[in-house]
């Protein structure tokens, strides 16, 4: 059966399926997304407050604008919940995730009961937003959010509060608009609903830029991309290169406005406040004055402490392997994890995946073949500031950091769906089958271990 094949033709369903398929595939397509929406709304709703790794510095600042509406200096006694253990607040960054959790949260505490959870729910909303939207499209597009469920890990991170959930949203988000912006025909619409979608584009791009930084690699992605699909040539474009440069230019507005609030209000502190304030708050360990020392926390700046860059994927570090298992399936203070088996066939299901991704965008034609090449270079480009990263300032071999890749990898099918042909059931194949692994993991493994 396929679940979104190819568009069209005589007898295609309304989806992009053939007829007698189709309601089969829709059937298969809400089973998947509503099963899997259901259990992380339960991992939400049944594991214990802080049993999630840094859920405690989320939460404090998302209690912050549950509370308030304007920014916090650093240092902020409103804000004193907030501080992690290296003495800083996210509250204190340009992120906007905490500032739309908290007025969520606020307006849904009385049915949740407690600040964490109805911060929780924020992340959840956002996981049913996407379904709903990947509900949306046609059948044929709808691969694009396929790479949405190919690893618990995912799931996890919508099923607790973090700062990660919102920016992997608009990633999938973005891949949405793209999808309605490539629509032909009567889909298409008039030019008011173009200009509607690409101001949304432009938003979602705009709130993408005031998250976590990580996925600033994701927004060089996308300009690159739409370079590619809007520069003028033999392949057909439903956007124009000033098209696509006016929704860029309101992304660029919404992030000149955080950035010059952010901007305003360390103006009215001396340089050195943050610096003070991480000294005082911090643990001895997290201090700044010891580390800069080279002691304090074993997993800070390994780099200047003599670890090579080879060693970081040697010995006792492993990044890659640390990495890769905390990319598909690890759970709680990433103490609860799978058999080392599972992570091991969820390799191998990884790499058929990405073959049948990579030889279905190659014969997709000319700019197929240039967006797989984009696809590989960012997606290299992720997992090297991922590394830095880790070498220059924290030990962090988590595989939430690669999570860019996902979004970047649903605009390129999106884009390339109607010539991926014959092997489009091999791909959804693939997807469905780390769609099942999946889902025994966050079951069999995370719900059933994770702390109440």
């Amino acid at each position: 059966m396929v679940v979104g094949g190819a568009s069209g033709g005589q007898g295609a369903s309304p989806s992009g399926l053939p007829f007698r398929f189709a309601p089969w595939g829709d059937v298969l397509w809400f089973l998947v997304t509503a099963t899997t929406l259901a259990v992380v709304a339960a991992m939400a709703l049944v594991s214990a407050y802080r049993a999630h790794p840094d859920e405690k510095d989320h939460v404090g600042a998302g209690q912050y604008y549950m509370e308030y509406w304007d920014p916090p200096k650093i240092g902020d006694e409103r804000a004193a919940g907030a501080y992690s253990n290296y003495g800083v607040s996210y509250l204190n960054q340009l992120d906007a995730v905490y500032f739309f959790a908290g007025k969520f949260a606020r307006a849904v505490k009385p049915l949740a009961g407690s600040d964490y959870l109805s911060l929780r729910l924020f992340n959840v909303s956002l996981f049913a937003l996407l379904a709903v939207l990947s509900w949306c499209l046609p059948g044929r597009a709808r691969v694009g959010f396929l790479p949405l469920f190919i690893s618990p890990q995912v799931w996890y991170v919508f099923s607790y509060f973090n700062g990660d959930a919102l920016p992997l949203a608009l990633t999938f988000i973005a891949a949405w608009f793209l999808a309605r912006l490539l629509e032909d025909g009567p889909g298409l619409g008039p030019k008011r609903s173009q200009a509607g979608r690409l101001a949304g584009l432009g938003l979602t791009l705009g709130l993408l830029a005031i998250s976590k930084q990580n996925y600033y690699v994701f927004l060089a992605f996308f300009l690159c991309l739409w370079v590619v699909i809007a520069w003028p040539g033999r392949v057909a474009s439903p956007v124009t290169l000033r098209q696509a440069g006016l929704a860029l230019a309101l992304a660029a507005a919404v992030f000149g406005l955080r950035y010059g609030a952010n901007v305003w209000i360390e103006r009215q502190q001396p340089p050195d406040a943050a610096a003070k304030v991480a000294e005082q708050v911090a643990p001895q360990e997290f201090k700044p004055s010891t580390l800069e020392k080279g002691g304090g926390f074993w997993g800070s700046r390994m780099r200047s402490k003599g670890v090579t860059f080879t060693e970081m994927f040697t010995g006792e570090w492993k990044w890659h392997i640390f990495t890769f298992r905390s990319a598909f399936g690890k759970y709680g203070a990433m103490d609860i994890e799978a058999p080392l088996i599972f992570y091991r066939y969820m390799a191998w299901a990884l790499d058929v995946f990405a073959l049948v991704l990579f030889a279905a965008l190659l014969r997709a034609g000319p700019q197929g073949r240039v967006l797989a090449g984009l696809l590989a270079l960012f997606a290299a480009l992720t997992i090297f500031q991922s590394v830095w990263h880790s070498w220059n300032n924290d030990f962090q071999a988590q595989g939430r950091y690669l999570f860019p890749i996902l979004g970047m990898a649903a605009c390129v099918m999106v884009r390339c769906r109607d010539g991926f042909g014959r092997l489009t059931p091999a791909l959804w194949a693939a997807g469905l089958v780390m769609w099942g692994m999946s889902m025994w993991s966050f079951t069999a493994v995370g719900l059933a271990a994770i702390p109440r």
